[in-house]
């Protein structure tokens, strides 16, 4: 994840994982939030093999 993303970018990438709670969180929480949510849609990826 690029930290150095824009706020807006990093909010519609939230978005479109499903990340609840983005429209109150800091450009930082966003971060966080958006890697916990890769890492849990690659392990869920990689359970279905």
């Amino acid at each position: 994840m690029d930290a150095n993303a824009s706020k807006r970018h990093l909010y519609d990438l939230a978005k479109r994982l499903g990340v609840e709670g983005r429209s109150s969180m800091t450009k930082e929480q966003l971060v966080e939030a958006i890697d916990r949510a890769n890492r849990r849609e690659t392990r869920r990826a990689r359970s279905t093999d």
